[in-house]
């Protein structure tokens, strides 16, 4: 009779061992089921936010990595967004301050507000009650000599610019600035800035290579 209390005794246990085992089988299943649909979501999706540069000259084929940026870009990059910056149609100070709120997306934060300082100080010394226009030099299109890599997500553009200010419709400066930008990665909203890219600055001070006025 005590044997087969003990039997019984056994089979209980047995029975609930295995409940057990079921019941931890079953999280285990559906903690993999939930892996599994994060990771397909993931790969689904992964098509949206990668970012592939495409080089201006694709007639010979090109070969390309995610995320590589080429030079070309870069370079087109500095050159429109510090052209537009400089671009002065009415009154430097109105155009001056309208810009650098309009492409702060395109410079970094502690840039942006080395020029809102510049701003400023050219608006209490009265040098920006005056037009302004900014164009490359002839010649200065896309040189590979003109950009260098500084590290993986940084680079020096060197823009050959010739600036021009008139004042009651007088020209009062007229000269050729080699201005050595320096160009880095920005992880900002690609609605704001499609480029992911930013001037941080310059690399030295500008150089003048020519005074007309």
């Amino acid at each position: 009779m005590s044997f087969q209390k003990d039997w019984v005794k056994h089979i209980w246990r047995k029975e609930d061992t295995d409940k057990e085992l079921i019941k931890t089988q079953r999280y285990m299943i559906g903690i993999l089921l939930i892996i599994c649909l994060i990771a397909y979501l993931g790969w689904m999706t992964s098509p949206s936010r990668l970012t592939i540069y495409i080089p201006p000259d694709i007639q010979n084929g090109a070969t390309t990595k995610a995320d590589a940026i080429p030079e070309s870009l870069i370079y087109s990059f500095a050159y429109e967004v510090w052209q537009e910056l400089n671009y002065w149609s009415e009154n430097g100070e109105l155009d001056y301050e309208k810009n650098l709120t309009v492409y702060r997306s395109y410079l970094t934060p502690q840039f942006s507000a080395e020029l809102q300082q510049e701003y400023e100080e050219l608006k209490k010394s009265g040098q920006l009650q005056r037009i302004r226009y900014i164009q490359g030099l002839n010649g200065a299109a896309y040189d590979s000599m003109n950009i260098k890599k500084l590290n993986s997500n940084s680079w020096e553009v060197d823009l050959k610019m010739r600036l021009t200010e008139y004042k009651n419709n007088q020209p009062v400066k007229d000269v050729d600035i080699i201005y050595p930008l320096k160009i880095t990665r920005m992880h900002v909203s690609s609605r704001n800035n499609p480029y992911g890219l930013g001037i941080a600055g310059f690399i030295s001070e500008p150089k003048r290579i020519n005074t007309y006025i």
